[in-house]
């Protein structure tokens, strides 16, 4: 049965992330541009493809956070996550229109393996599990952001990525400090 659920629940994800991309599409400007190539560089539209799945990643595993812990420092971090990068997506997915870059509309297989392993965790082992994923995603999203701004041509690429970058310190920071927290934690039963 939970195997059902879980993968309703990334059905749900990618269907929902193709419904806002869908929404924010104005048919007329979208037909005319079809067939006229990208306005950025290909290591750009590199990092945005990889951004969108960053961001769809952060933000089905905060749901799932949301709907498993019962640490309320755990589920503050995870509507933070749900929060900034939901409206990191959004941005994102109009910057890739404007600049003529295709939207992946579909989740990574890693991110769903990842899904996958976390619906068999509860409690303290979840929340600790959780709390590593995030610190190793934002990690990793600041190095491939430090990158991308470093080699950024486009001003709008150049800035989204600066525009993120305290953001994604922030959330780590936060992530290791909660982190911190649950590992010296005893765990209860």
């Amino acid at each position: 049965m939970k195997k059902k659920q879980w993968l309703g629940l990334i059905v749900a994800v990618v269907m929902s992330f193709c419904g806002l991309a869908a929404c924010s599409r104005d048919r007329g400007v979208e037909a005319a541009r079809e067939d006229q190539p990208p306005s950025v560089t290909p290591a750009e539209q590199d990092f945005m493809m990889k951004t969108t799945q960053v961001d769809l990643a952060e933000t089905q595993m905060a749901r799932i956070a949301l709907q498993k812990s019962t640490n309320n420092d755990v589920k503050d971090y995870a509507n933070m996550i749900l929060s900034d990068h939901t409206d990191a997506l959004e941005d994102l997915t109009e910057l890739m229109k404007n600049k003529n870059v295709p939207q992946p509309n579909t989740m990574d297989v890693e991110i769903q393996r990842d899904i996958s392993r976390m619906s068999d965790l509860t409690g303290p082992d979840f929340d600790r599990e959780f709390m590593n994923m995030m610190v190793t995603d934002h990690q990793n999203a600041l190095e491939m952001f430090r990158d991308q701004e470093a080699i950024a041509q486009n001003p709008d690429v150049k800035d989204y990525v600066e525009d993120l970058i305290p953001k994604l310190e922030m959330h780590l920071d936060k992530a290791r400090r909660l982190q911190s927290k649950l590992f010296s934690a005893p765990n209860k039963p």
